[in-house]
């Protein structure tokens, strides 16, 4: 396994640990964020399962958006809609 292949395999897991982990805390259920973070959640499993089984190209451009959408999933606190949420000017 080369570095970005361990790179997006790092990545994936923290996307479905922290996605797995979220509380709603009081938070209203929205079904199409849930949706697109199973979407999320199976797509992460999924590449995972890729590499480990078939391997993955030396793709060093999906790595990096790997770690992207890593570090939103963890800055959000696994809450997706804070992803999608629009600003509005008051």
């Amino acid at each position: 396994m080369n570095a970005a292949e361990l790179i997006i395999v790092g990545a994936a897991l923290v996307i479905i640990v922290r996605l797995i982990t979220f509380r709603r805390r009081g938070q209203r259920v929205r079904r199409g964020i849930s949706v697109a973070a199973w979407l999320l959640i199976s797509a992460s499993a999924w590449l995972i399962a890729r590499i480990v089984t078939a391997g993955h190209p030396d793709a060093w451009w999906f790595a990096l958006a790997m770690a992207a959408i890593a570090a939103l999933v963890l800055r959000a606190g696994g809450n997706l809609a804070h992803l999608f949420r629009t600003r509005r000017r008051q």
